[in-house]
């Protein structure tokens, strides 16, 4: 049984495998699979809380290798094949709903992907990492306290990360063993960030890295090609924005992008434009992204030659979303510099 009490049987049946009541279903087999890895994953940060609880007292470093460290490492092992074990009845479901039967070329080895972390190093390796942030808290002057629950956030960050990744390898893999599995779609739990729900709904190939930030809890779907394009109406940035609250749109994406977007601005540009590019000037925020030629360069202006760079840029400075928000003096004007700036189209 799972350490979150998720248990996902299968049965033949001449459309494909069933996956039994208590997991994925046709209709809603998507959010019973996100709900029984999301069990795996807080059974095994709970685990691991409870084990951390250990270092209170005593000769820290010898309650860490001689107790807690195994204690996490042997958690994470068993999220990790558990996790990994829902990718073949997942895989088996999504077939299912386009009609084909589960042939994979190979079986996937679920224990496989349990005992490394995603990067390729030991998990004790990786969870000593947490220990020595503990270690370093107390040592510049940190109350024991705050310096236990600044390791114990880098340690679930760990646990959680790594259980998911696991479960994402395994997806992966599974899919790839099936032939009319044409990539992986990523599918994204709201509440998210803006770059998670910026690449909702994008068609992957396998050999393509999965993006994600610690303790991101998006999935990836593999698909036929007619399931990706029969499913991406409900699965794009845009709808997903549109079903997020107000508040959470605010945090997603910031209180003025997210008022941008709202006016109509283009999610992409608008996340886009903070990609390694905002510098302030004169108390405004700007941006360098999509400046150039290969840009919207010429939509800008005067185009000249930077310093540095490869293509010709605009030589107006190109003001964030929320830059524009906060200067416009009323929702025509808003509407006027988002397209004038290129986060709005046509």
């Amino acid at each position: 049984m799972p350490q979150g009490g998720v248990d996902l049987t299968t049965a033949s049946a001449t459309s494909g495998r069933r996956v039994g009541a208590a997991g994925l279903a046709y209709t809603s087999f998507d959010a019973a699979y996100y709900v029984a890895q999301q069990r795996i994953v807080r059974a095994a940060v709970d685990q691991a809380q409870a084990a951390w609880q250990q270092l209170g007292n005593g000769d820290l470093f010898a309650v860490w290798t001689g107790e807690v460290r195994p204690q996490v490492v042997a958690t994470i092992d068993q999220a990790q094949a558990e996790t990994a074990a829902l990718a073949p009845l997942y895989v088996a479901a999504v077939l299912a709903t386009a009609g084909s039967i589960s042939a994979p070329v190979a079986a996937l080895v679920t224990v496989a992907f349990a005992g490394v972390a995603a990067n390729g190093l030991p998990l004790g390796l990786v969870v000593d990492f947490a220990f020595r942030r503990y270690q370093q808290a107390l040592a510049a002057g940190m109350p024991p306290s705050e310096a236990r629950a600044i390791g114990l956030a880098r340690l679930l960050t760990y646990v959680s990360t790594e259980t998911a990744d696991a479960g994402r390898l395994a997806h992966a893999a599974a899919a790839l063993a099936e032939p009319e599995i044409a990539g992986y779609e990523r599918i994204v739990a709201l509440p998210a960030c803006g770059r998670c729900i910026l690449l909702a709904g994008r068609l992957y190939l396998y050999s393509t890295g999965f993006l994600r930030h610690p303790r991101c809890d998006c999935q990836i779907k593999p698909v036929t090609w007619k399931q990706w394009r029969d499913d991406r109406p409900r699965n794009h940035p845009r709808a997903l924005f549109d079903a997020m609250t107000p508040a959470q749109q605010n945090k997603a994406f910031g209180v003025g992008d997210a008022e941008a977007i709202r006016a109509g601005a283009d999610i992409s540009r608008v996340v886009n434009a903070r990609r390694n590019a905002v510098y302030v000037a004169g108390s405004h925020e700007y941006t360098r992204e999509a400046t150039t030629v290969r840009g919207i360069g010429h939509q800008l202006g005067e185009l000249g030659k930077q310093p540095g760079r490869r293509y010709q840029s605009a030589r107006t400075p190109r003001p964030t979303a929320a830059q524009l928000v906060n200067t416009a003096r009323d929702r025509d004007e808003l509407i006027t510099q988002l397209r004038r700036f290129g986060y709005l189209k046509g």
